[in-house]
């Protein structure tokens, strides 16, 4: 599996993934869609880095900020057609939230049929533009919006007429619940599983319970989450289309980046995985 790095902070993403061998970081989706693939690439291509990533995540068909959507649909029509010239098909869409805060906050709607039927019916016209161009709109998809498990993007993808063109993020921890944050491996396994046929990327990072009054949870390191790596990797290999990536993310300091990274290839080494 190709592996990818996103940073939240610590440096340039660029040379902290050459400095540790990593192949793949993500493009900017507004400096692609402004600027163009030759523009968007060269920093890139200079380290001898590839895209892994178009990250459109604020695109949400459902989002109560009209003005907002209208940006980021504009955006996504912008990239779309670029996308295979990126050498990266792969486009990272919201997976619907009345809220605006696209993964911030939730709303009660999203948890409802009619939720899912408006995300396929605002995602219709993109898909069918995306089947054209060779794109994949790939749901992020999370606990507090519309596509909130592996049953939610079947649905989605059952009411968009089994499009080609979408797939869904494996990201094991951005779906667990209060048990899953004590005991992961269950859920980690349904999420692998059922989505088989279906990946889009794969995203790595760490969640865990924090003192609270009530439930708290937070990001941390991968390093120090409740997620068996190694269980993760093994169950993802088989079902990892080939030109996908697999990416550690929100990674938030140079420290953080040299541990969580050793560690999860000491994983993938475990699980009879090679990351490249």
């Amino acid at each position: 599996m190709k592996l990818g790095l996103s940073l939240d902070g610590g440096g340039d993403v660029l040379d902290v993934a050459v400095q540790h061998g990593i192949k793949g970081v993500p493009i900017s989706a507004d400096k692609l869609a402004n600027e163009g693939v030759d523009a968007t690439l060269a920093p890139l291509k200079e380290r001898g880095l590839e895209a892994c990533q178009i990250g459109v995540f604020m695109f949400n068909v459902l989002n109560s900020d009209a003005e907002a959507q209208a940006k980021q649909a504009a955006t996504l029509e912008k990239v779309i057609p670029l996308a295979a010239d990126t050498g990266c098909t792969y486009i990272v869409i919201n997976g619907g939230n009345y809220h605006p805060s696209g993964y911030g906050a939730g709303d009660a709607r999203n948890f409802t049929d009619e939720a899912l039927d408006k995300v396929a019916e605002g995602l219709i016209p993109h898909l069918e533009v995306a089947e054209k161009h060779g794109a994949k709109l790939t749901i992020e998809a999370y606990l507090k919006t519309a596509v909130n498990s592996p049953e939610s993007f079947l649905k989605l993808k059952e009411k968009v007429g089994g499009s080609d063109a979408l797939c869904c993020n494996i990201d094991v921890t951005s779906l667990y619940d209060y048990n899953d944050l004590w005991n992961p491996a269950p859920k980690v396994e349904h999420i692998c599983t059922s989505l088989a046929g279906h990946y889009g990327l794969g995203h790595l990072k760490g969640i865990a319970l924090k003192k609270g009054f009530h439930i708290h949870a937070e990001l941390v390191p991968i390093t120090e989450d409740p997620t068996n790596w190694e269980q993760v990797l093994k169950l993802m290999a088989p079902h990892v289309p080939d030109d996908s990536w697999v990416i550690l993310e929100h990674v938030a300091s140079l420290e953080e980046a040299e541990k969580s990274i050793a560690h999860l290839r000491e994983a993938a080494s475990r699980a009879g995985v090679t990351l490249s």
